[in-house]
C-alpha cells in the first residue's frame, strides 16, 4: 500500500516538473517569435540624407572614382555656392556613408595629404607619422525637414595630428576639394605673405581669384580675403600666433569659403 502511495507522489512530482517544463519551453519559444516580430515589424531601412549624384549616374560609365577626386569643375558656381551656404550656416551634421558620386574615404584622406604638402603645411614623409581620423556629414539647421539634400552637400572632415602639426580639412565630397581647414603649427614653417597662401588655396580648391585687390586687417590676428572670380564667393585666411610659456609657441590658421553679404 505504502509502495503505491509512493508510486502516485512520484508521477505527481514528475507530473508537475514536466508541465511546468512545459509552460518554460513555450515561453521561451513565445519570446523569441515575439522578438522575431517586433523586429520584422519594426525593421526601417535609414535612408541617406543625401541624393546619389545625378551628374555621376548619368556619366558612370565614363568616369572612375579617381576623376571625381582630381576634376576641379565637377559642380557649377552656383551649386558651390550652395554647398559653402549651407554647411557655414550648419546646426549640426549627421554622418551618413558614402553615395554614389562622393569620394571615398581613402580618396579624402588622401586628397587631405596632398593638399598639405602643396600648401606647404606638410611633407610626403610626414603623412607616415599622422594620426588620422575621418567622418563624412552633411550640414543641417535647426528645423529642418528630412528631406534628402543634393550629394555635394556633405562634406569630409579628415583630421591629421602629429608632434609638429594638427590640421582639420573640410573636403567637399563631390570634388575631393579643401573648402575649409584649421591648420596648428607646433613648430617653425617657412613663411609665405598671405596673400600668396590664400591664392593658394583658392587655386586648390578648383577657383579662380577674382582681380579685386586683397583686404588685409591686422588687429592681433592677421585677415585677409581675396574675392572669387564671377561668384558671389570669398575666401578668408586667419591667423595668430600665441606662447606657450617662455620658449614654446604655437600659430593658428583657418582657411575658408565664405559667401558675400548683401
Amino acid at each position: 500500500m505504502i509502495s503505491k502511495y509512493k508510486y502516485t507522489i512520484v508521477l505527481l512530482i514528475f507530473a508537475a516538473f514536466f508541465i511546468f517544463g512545459s509552460m518554460e519551453v513555450m515561453d521561451y519559444i513565445l519570446r523569441i517569435r515575439e522578438t522575431q516580430l517586433l523586429t520584422e515589424s519594426g525593421r526601417v531601412e535609414m535612408e541617406s540624407p543625401v541624393r546619389t549624384w545625378e551628374s555621376w549616374e548619368n556619366d558612370k560609365e565614363g568616369m572612375v572614382s579617381e576623376d571625381i577626386a582630381s576634376e576641379g569643375n565637377v559642380l557649377k558656381i552656383e551649386q558651390i555656392e550652395d554647398a559653402i551656404k549651407c554647411w557655414n550656416e550648419r546646426n549640426s551634421s549627421i554622418l551618413h556613408e558614402p553615395v554614389a558620386g562622393q569620394v571615398s574615404m581613402e580618396e579624402a584622406i588622401k586628397a587631405g595629404e596632398m593638399w598639405l604638402i602643396e600648401m606647404g603645411i606638410g611633407e610626403e614623409k610626414d603623412a607616415a607619422a599622422y594620426t588620422i581620423n575621418a567622418e563624412l556629414g552633411v550640414g543641417v539647421q535647426t528645423g529642418e525637414a528630412g528631406e534628402q539634400l543634393e550629394a555635394y552637400h556633405s562634406f569630409w572632415t579628415v583630421k591629421y595630428s602629429s608632434q609638429s602639426i594638427s590640421a582639420v580639412l573640410y573636403l567637399n565630397a563631390v570634388t575631393g576639394k579643401v573648402w575649409g581647414a584649421e591648420i596648428v603649427l607646433y613648430e617653425e614653417q617657412p613663411e609665405k605673405t598671405p596673400d600668396d597662401r590664400l591664392r593658394l588655396f583658392v587655386e586648390l580648391a578648383g577657383l579662380q581669384v577674382s582681380d579685386d585687390d586683397s583686404v588685409v586687417i591686422d588687429s592681433g590676428e592677421t585677415r585677409t580675403e581675396i574675392a572669387i572670380k564671377e561668384s558671389q564667393l570669398y575666401a578668408q585666411e586667419r591667423s595668430y600666433s600665441m606662447a606657450i610659456g617662455l620658449e614654446n609657441s604655437y600659430k593658428r590658421t583657418t582657411y575658408q569659403l565664405l559667401i558675400k553679404q548683401d
